[in-house]
């Protein structure tokens, strides 16, 4: 038996090609232009990071880890030669909710949403998901800051394949850091709403502020934000009391 070698495409060539594959923003008419110039770039050069960082990666665990078991491994590979093979996937901005938009009420969680400045891309074998690299942009250079959430990558690959359009311009990762709680937006192609799927960490957080009981099964159906934002406010309320 023969094993097939895996195909391992230079980064500056795997990164054109994930930037190629990356959902296009619409260009509206008026100021907002510039708006979307400066997403597309920042986009364009988070993923540059991300794949830089993966590379450097890779080289520093080839270097000084090679005997080592998986366990010194932030990604879910089973050593140095399957963590060689890993290349960048889908990626996505990270956006929040602030505790002031919660207490003042509004009902209109997808407007409520603002980036943070950070992205993050999964990180591939195969089409296997095995992590999540964060990139920031610190001192006006973007770089990667941190490798992991195996699992968190897990649950978004599956979401994102029942959930996504063809490019996965309809899905936002938002966190509700207060609230400890992660939340995939889905906008239907249908009816143009935004709905809610909850990952693990929100369910784990908000069930016991009164988030109705739901599957984890990501096919399973999504929520509407009145369901959720009641949950939001009792947790961060919650938790910003602990702090005081």
């Amino acid at each position: 038996m023969f094993k097939k070698k895996a195909l391992v495409l230079p980064g500056a060539l795997l990164c054109a090609l994930t930037l190629a594959a990356l959902p296009a923003l619409a260009v509206p008419a008026g100021g907002e232009r510039a708006n979307i110039a400066q997403r597309q770039s920042d986009r364009s050069q988070a993923l540059m990071a991300a794949q830089r960082g993966l590379d450097e990666y890779q080289q520093r665990k080839q270097q000084y880890y090679a005997g080592l078991s998986p366990s010194h491994m932030a990604l879910d590979v089973s050593d140095v030669q399957e963590l060689s093979q890993a290349r960048i996937g889908p990626g996505f901005e990270m956006h929040t909710v602030s505790p002031q938009e919660l207490a003042a009420g509004r009902s209109d969680l997808s407007t409520m949403a603002t980036p943070t400045g950070s992205w993050r891309f999964v990180v591939q074998v195969g089409e296997r998901p095995v992590g999540l690299v964060t990139v920031q942009k610190t001192e006006g250079r973007w770089q990667a800051v941190s490798f992991g959430g195996a699992g968190l990558a897990r649950e978004l690959d599956a979401l994102r394949q029942v959930h996504g359009n063809a490019d996965g311009s309809n899905l936002r990762f938002i966190r509700v850091y207060q609230a400890q709680s992660d939340l995939l937006e889905v906008v239907s192609g249908k009816d143009g709403r935004a709905r809610y799927a909850t990952l693990q960490s929100a369910r784990d957080a908000l069930l016991r502020h009164g988030l109705a009981t739901g599957s984890a099964d990501a096919s399973a159906g999504l929520m509407e934000a009145p369901q959720l934002l009641d949950p939001l406010r009792s947790a961060v309320s919650k938790n910003l009391d602990m702090l005081r």
